[in-house]
């Protein structure tokens, strides 16, 4: 497990709506990530932010699209606090990225942006942890994989009355795809609580953990500090 990078982690989760927690976390942390969502990529806060500090190539005639980037992501970083420079650092690769295909047309560049999602631009070889969906880490292989939300209406995937045998199938084979994306070490987790579906809810484990044999488990528990001072952030290697 020496020599890690960023890049040989991945975070699993069965619905796109359970990575907002986790890119906050990660935000805050510093830790830099990518996600592969199908959302549209204006919609991102840093993305908006660095896209209103850009000045329009016209404005700076000797400015290349990718210079300008540069500049305006500078210049948020120095006036934003340590919790968002890890998105911003994001929105920057993935604009600059754009820009590179759009030849310093900055109105092409704009119209790439309006229809580019984050799964248009997720890169399995930048170093940055990648949080996908369970379905999107199809064919993909990671040395340490975490698999999370493992509870009962979660996974397996509940609406309404329940879920038919077929479904409920569909959902375990799925979680075998998630587990087996793991080269080397897999961590399945929980959550205590969880804000789901407008409400805070205590959800019981998945019922397909059960058939994990007990020898193949370690089983740990993280507490949650109850004192509001500030952690120091350690070192991961």
């Amino acid at each position: 497990m020496a020599n890690l990078s960023f890049a040989d982690f991945a975070v699993l989760y069965r619905t796109d709506a359970q990575s907002a927690a986790l890119c906050e976390a990660f935000a805050r942390s510093g830790m830099p990530y990518q996600r592969h969502s199908h959302d549209p990529l204006m919609e991102q806060p840093a993305t908006r932010a660095l896209l209103d500090a850009l000045a329009h190539p016209r404005e700076d005639s000797d400015q290349s699209l990718e210079a300008g980037l540069s500049r305006a992501a500078a210049h948020l970083a120095a006036r934003d606090e340590d919790a968002g420079r890890s998105a911003l650092q994001t929105a920057h690769t993935q604009l600059a990225a754009l820009a590179q295909t759009c030849g310093g047309d900055f109105d092409r560049f704009l119209e790439a942006i309006a229809q580019a999602t984050e799964a248009d631009l997720w890169d399995p070889r930048a170093d940055r942890v990648s949080l996908l969906t369970m379905h999107a880490a199809k064919g993909l292989e990671f040395p340490v994989v975490f698999v999370v939300g493992l509870e009962d209406g979660i996974l397996p995937l509940r609406w309404g009355n329940g879920a038919t045998a077929e479904s409920l199938s569909e959902e375990r084979r799925l979680l075998y795809v998630a587990m087996t994306r793991a080269e080397d070490r897999l961590f399945l987790t929980k959550a205590q609580k969880r804000l789901w579906r407008g409400e805070l809810r205590r959800l019981p484990p998945s019922p397909y953990l059960q058939a994990i044999q007990e020898e193949l488990l370690r089983h740990s528990r993280y507490e949650a500090a109850r004192s509001k001072a500030p952690v120091p952030q350690l070192e991961l290697f």
